[in-house]
This record gives C-alpha cells, sequence and structure tokens, in this order.
C-alpha cells in the first residue's frame, strides 16, 4: 500500500496537470459539485499567483537604484548627446513652448466660451449641440498641445533636428510623456464638464457658481496627483529601471487618489439631488472596482488597463450628460402639459326675460395652469425622471461591471438556467416596475384630472382617490403574480380561487354590485363632486365623502346621511357652472319705476369695480318692475354668480340699495296692506266694477 502511494505521489509531481485534476476533485467532491468549489479553487490559484507578483515587483523594485548609470547611457548614447541633465532640460523646454501654444489658443477662445455661456438652453438638442461646441472648446488646447509637442519634436531631436538626435530610449521616453500629458488633460477635461464652472448653462450637477469651482479644483489636483507619480514611472520603465519600481509607485498613487477621489465625493454628497445622488454612488463603486482592477491589472497583466479607465471616465462623465438630456426633454413635455389647447366646454347663460338659456363656449385662456396643474405635471415629469434614472443607473452599472470583467451573466445564470441570485434580481426588477407603473399612473391620473376647465380640484378630490385606489389594487395584483411566478411559485391556484370568490361574490350580493355600477357611472359621467350641494329623492345636503358604496350628504342643520348609489336615482346638483339668485324688493305705488331701475344698475355697476365682490359676479344687478300690488310696487333684482357666491353678493346688494335709496328719498313700502271704502249714498248699480286685487285686498 506504502508502494502504490509513493507511486501515486511521484506520478502526481511528474504531472502537474494531474495534480490538479486530484485538487480539482478532491474539492469539487466537498462541496457536491457546485460553483462555489470551483470557485474556490479559482480564488486560491488568484491569490497565489497575485502574492507571487508582488514578492516579484519588491525585489525588483529594491534593484532600481543600481541602474542609474545604465539609465543614462542609454537616454545620452553613452555620453554623445551630452549629460543627462542637458537631455532632460531639452525636452523639458520643449514641452514648456508647446504649452505656451496651448495657452494661446485658449486665450484665443476665450470670447466664444463667454458667448456659450449667455445663451439659454430651453431644448434637449440645443443643449446636447451647445455641449458638444463647449466640449471642442475645451479640448483645443490639448490638441494644440499635442500637435505643437510633435512638430517642435520633429523639428529639434530627429536625425537632423537642431539640437541633437534622439535615442531610441529617449524617443519612447519623450512619446510617452507627451501622449500620457494629453490624455490626462483630455480626461481632466471631459470629467470636468458635468461642473462647467464657466457656463451654468451648461451645468449638469445643481450646484452653486461657487461649488462649481472648487469641484473643478478638487478634480485638477486628483487628475495631477495621479498624473504626475505616473509619468515618472512612465520614464522609469523608458529608462530600463525595470518593471517593479514603476510598478509600485503606480499601485501607490493608485491608493492615494482613491482616498482623494472619495474624499471628494464625500463632501460633493450634500450638496447633490435627484439623479446626482444615484451618479454619486456609481461614482463611488466605481472608485472601488475601478482601483481593484487596475492594481490587479498593473501586478498581473503586461500593461496597465488603460481602456477600464478611460471607459469609467467616460461612463461616469456622460451619465450626468445624459441626464441633463433628460431633463430638458421633460422640461418640453412639461410645457406642452401645462399649454390649455383648445380646452373648451359648453355651458348655459340665461338670456333676457322670457328667453330660453343659450349655449355658450367658455375656453380656458390661461398659458401656465392653475396651480393643481402645475403641481401635479411636476410630480408627472418627476416620476418619468427617476424611472429614466433608473434605466441609465442600471445600463452604465451593467456595462462598467463588464468593463471591470464582472461577469454578471455568470453570477444571475442563463435565461434557462437561471440561478438564486439571479430570479432574485429578476423578481426585485419586476417589483421595480410594478412600482414606477403605479407611479406613472397615479401621477397621470392626477394630470388628467387637473386639466379640467370646471373646477379642476373639486373634481380631482372627487374622483382621483377612488380610481387611485383601484388602479393600486390592479397594479399590484398584477406586479406580485408576475414576481411569484419569476420566482418559481405556481399562481395557477391563486388566479382560479380569485375566479371562484368573484362568482360567489357576483351572486350573493347583487345590492352591493348595483350600487358599485350606480356609482362607478355617477362619478364617471361626473354627476356630483366633494363639495356639491345636492338633492336626491328624500335626502339632501353637501357631498362631504365618497366610497366605493355610499356618497355622505352633509344637511345644512348638521345631520349626515350616509345614501347608497342605488338608492339616489335622480339626483339635483345646486353647485354647477352659475345660478341665478332673484330677490323681490316692495316699494311705494307712487315711485317711478324708471327711476328705480336706474339706481339698481348704477350699483350692479359699481359691484363690478368693487375688487373683492368682481370675481363672484357673472351677470351685473338688474331691476324690473315684476308687480303691482294694492299699495306697492314689487320690484325683482336678479344677478349671476358661482354657485354658493349668491348669498355673499346678495348681503353686499341689499346694503346698497337700502343706501341708495336713502340718498334718494325713496321709501320702502309698508307692510300694512290698502283697503277700499264704499260710500252707502251710492246706488249699487252705479258701482264700478273694481278689480280682482281691490277686492282681494279689502276682503
Amino acid at each position: 500500500m506504502a508502494d502504490a502511494a509513493s507511486t501515486a505521489a511521484s506520478t502526481a509531481a511528474a504531472n502537474p496537470t494531474v495534480a490538479d485534476q486530484a485538487a480539482h476533485g478532491a474539492v469539487t467532491h466537498t462541496f457536491g459539485g457546485q460553483p462555489f468549489g470551483r470557485m474556490m479553487i479559482h480564488l486560491g490559484h488568484s491569490t497565489n499567483e497575485l502574492w507571487m507578483a508582488v514578492k516579484t515587483m519588491v525585489a525588483d523594485a529594491v534593484k532600481a537604484p543600481g541602474m542609474r548609470h545604465q539609465a543614462a547611457t542609454l537616454l545620452t548614447n553613452n555620453g554623445d548627446l551630452g549629460s543627462a541633465g542637458w537631455v532632460l532640460f531639452c525636452l523639458a523646454a520643449m514641452l514648456v513652448v508647446a504649452l505656451l501654444g496651448a495657452a494661446i489658443v485658449f486665450w484665443l477662445a476665450g470670447p466664444e466660451r463667454r458667448r456659450l455661456a449667455q445663451i439659454p438652453v430651453d431644448r434637449a438638442g440645443k443643449g446636447v449641440l451647445l455641449g458638444l461646441e463647449g466640449l471642442v472648446l475645451d479640448l483645443l488646447p490639448p490638441a494644440a498641445f499635442l500637435i505643437g509637442s510633435g512638430l517642435l519634436y520633429n523639428l529639434c531631436f530627429t536625425a537632423h533636428g537642431l539640437i541633437f538626435p534622439a535615442t531610441d530610449v529617449f524617443q519612447g521616453f519623450a512619446n510617452a510623456f507627451i501622449q500620457s500629458t494629453t490624455v490626462g488633460w483630455a480626461a481632466f477635461i471631459i470629467l470636468s464638464q458635468p461642473f462647467a464652472a464657466d457656463r451654468p448653462n451648461l451645468r449638469m450637477v445643481p450646484i452653486d457658481d461657487a461649488e462649481a469651482h472648487r469641484a473643478r479644483a478638487t478634480l485638477a489636483r486628483i487628475v495631477a496627483v495621479a498624473m504626475g507619480p505616473y509619468l515618472v514611472a512612465e520614464g522609469l520603465y523608458f529608462l530600463w529601471f525595470g518593471d517593479g519600481l514603476p510598478h509600485l509607485i503606480i499601485i501607490t498613487t493608485s491608493f492615494v487618489v482613491g482616498y482623494m477621489c472619495l474624499r471628494a465625493l464625500h463632501k460633493l454628497r450634500p450638496h447633490l439631488t435627484g439623479f446626482a445622488r444615484y451618479w454619486h454612488s456609481l461614482a463611488v463603486l466605481s472608485v472601488f472596482g475601478l482601483g481593484a482592477t487596475w492594481v490587479l491589472g498593473v501586478l498581473l497583466l503586461p500593461l496597465p488597463p488603460f481602456d477600464r479607465v478611460l471607459g469609467t471616465l467616460i461612463v461616469l462623465a456622460a451619465m450626468p450628460a445624459f441626464d441633463s438630456m433628460i431633463a430638458l426633454a421633460l422640461r418640453q413635455v412639461k410645457a406642452r402639459l401645462l399649454r390649455r389647447t383648445a380646452a373648451q366646454q359648453m355651458i348655459f347663460v340665461p338670456g333676457e326675460e322670457g328667453e330660453p338659456l343659450q349655449a355658450v363656449a367658455r375656453t380656458a385662456s390661461s398659458q401656465q395652469g392653475t396651480d393643481e396643474q402645475i403641481r401635479a405635471t411636476d410630480a408627472f415629469t418627476d416620476v418619468l425622471h427617476y424611472a429614466a434614472s433608473w434605466v441609465l443607473l442600471i445600463a452604465a452599472g451593467a456595462f462598467l461591471a463588464r468593463l471591470w470583467s464582472f461577469d454578471f451573466i455568470r453570477i444571475l445564470g442563463a435565461r434557462d438556467a437561471r440561478t438564486f441570485v439571479g430570479v432574485l434580481f429578476d423578481a426585485g426588477i419586476t417589483l421595480l416596475i410594478g412600482w414606477y407603473v403605479w407611479r406613472l399612473f397615479e401621477t397621470g391620473l392626477a394630470v388628467a384630472l387637473s386639466r379640467e376647465v370646471n373646477g379642476p380640484g373639486s373634481r380631482a378630490s372627487t374622483v382621483q382617490p377612488l380610481l387611485r385606489s383601484i388602479g393600486m389594487i390592479v397594479i399590484a395584483v398584477v406586479a406580485l403574480m408576475w414576481a411569484f411566478s419569476v420566482l418559481g411559485l405556481n399562481i395557477g391556484p391563486l388566479l382560479a380561487s380569485a375566479g371562484v370568490v368573484g362568482i360567489a361574490i357576483g351572486f350573493g350580493a347583487q345590492t352591493l354590485v348595483k350600487d358599485l355600477f350606480s356609482g362607478a357611472f355617477f362619478l364617471i359621467e361626473d354627476v356630483f363632486r366633494i363639495g356639491d350641494y345636492i338633492e336626491a329623492g328624500t335626502a339632501k345636503g353637501t357631498v362631504e365623502k365618497i366610497t366605493f358604496r355610499t356618497v355622505a350628504l352633509r344637511h345644512q342643520n348638521g345631520p349626515l346621511h350616509f345614501v347608497p348609489y342605488g338608492s339616489l336615482g335622480s339626483v339635483r346638483n345646486n353647485s354647477r357652472d352659475w345660478v341665478i339668485d332673484k330677490f323681490e324688493i316692495p316699494l311705494p305705488i307712487d315711485v317711478e319705476s324708471e327711476q328705480v331701475r336706474r339706481i339698481v344698475k348704477r350699483i350692479g355697476l359699481e359691484m363690478l369695480e368693487h375688487e373683492e365682490l368682481a370675481p363672484f359676479i357673472m351677470s351685473p344687478l338688474k331691476a324690473k318692475l315684476y308687480r303691482i300690488q294694492p299699495g306697492a310696487k314689487i320690484f325683482r333684482c336678479k344677478v349671476q354668480t358661482p354657485p354658493g357666491k349668491q348669498f355673499e353678493v346678495r348681503t353686499e346688494a341689499y346694503r346698497r340699495i337700502e343706501l341708495a335709496f336713502a340718498e334718494a328719498n325713496i321709501p320702502f313700502a309698508s307692510n300694512i296692506q290698502s283697503s277700499v271704502v264704499v260710500h252707502a249714498g251710492q246706488p249699487a248699480a252705479a258701482e264700478p266694477l273694481q278689480p280682482v286685487e281691490e277686492v282681494r285686498a279689502a276682503e
């Protein structure tokens, strides 16, 4: 047996693949052949490989100081070009001249940048064009630096250059320095676009000017700290100092830059709202994700993962840009919703005495919308914005995960074989979709009801609670059923049970069904609203509350009547459109009728000029002689007002009429009825016929 064991050991030692397979089989057996076992094996191999890379890096970095003479020899072609200091000074001078050229380009583009800062952004397309134009202007200086450096290099350091012909080491060192500086400069410009310190109209992050300048300065420090050591490390690499010291410098700088980014994001968070908070969370996650992939790439890959860095920076810079475009588009949607185009309603107004009612189309002339409509539209566009932000956030997260080699597909599972995490993810997405469908339904319903011309607040407060409850129940049930189905639960029995319960309710509660259907039609046809005074059968009062089955009417004396919809029958609504208030004034028989009519008409015109009364008067106060009775003339006054305002207008009309008649010495008629005296000396046959009114008065 010992011989067999030694034979197996020798075979495993001679064939590492066999040993790995044996270890893999042991771990797989331990974990039941689950993916967790394979993950642990992969983690162990990766950890061992990482540790070996760290040891190699440190060992190589220790040897770097002894390579200075070799680096100087390679840089100066064994001293033919001069000293190492002279060569580096010439390169620095060339870069300074190129920077001066870039500064001149920046100065020349200043007026155009100031012009862009004064252009208002009112459309998404316009914002995109202005943003691209501003980005091109900002990228002109680094482009000028790159072009100028290339021209100066060819002028000074080629085979026939003015200063000296560059060695291969100098050429690689200079080109890497120029390219890295240009890329770092461009990256800073792209990342600073959301703040737009000098162009507030194109700023994608909602902060003020001072905060934008501070954010831009912080970003500049981060980029400088990141690029300075990297340029040094790159120079050491091209000067043949080995890989250890450059990698050590880059990794150390990565930790410092990560700390600076997290600190800057922590200070920025209190100033962010809405989508900017989502962007902040993803930016914090990107610092950790990008830091881990960058360090691992430096240690384990031939070249640092520049594509991941640039891709992450582009995603983080593009997200606020897309959010700004969404906000501009939603601003146009809001303007369209608030625009009251062709919003007409037919109402009937009274004509003159004896004439029928006349139909008139009343149009809403407001271009800004009512307060209720503005609030409802703001809520609707906010929900749209949040929903679009979630889509943008999920898309950016998936792209970054793929960029960082974080395999979401393997974690979630394939379409036909979802893992437990994938099933939970699908259920969460389902519930999230259901939530935003409900929010869109709720806010869209508020917008639709707020566009009612006549009484938007009352209409919304009447119908919205019921429709909101129905919509919430339907959407919640559908979303939960969908989530249960995604989780693998069989929802067939639940649907069958719901059908049976519905049939039982339909047969056993016919009166309830009648009330529900009657109430639905009452509300759909807008027969009454909360706050209306209605009369239905023996019940009358102000509509105070509406439920699924009953309407609560508050009588003017205080009692609250709960009337089922099925028992309402014919409904008389006293609170719609307008009311005609009529009252009578008794005056002496000898008063001049035309004088009374003119006085009342003048009072009506004066009331129309009153600041508080004018909004409540739809047709001015008028008076006409209504009838004549013994000892008095009865004048009838009428005024048209909105429902419920007639009492206030009538009280003020009484007060003004009393004062005006007192100034004109017109007394009110006495309440004592007149009598007719018949003299006995006259023959009965000769007596004239008396009017019927006088006979009734004598009686």
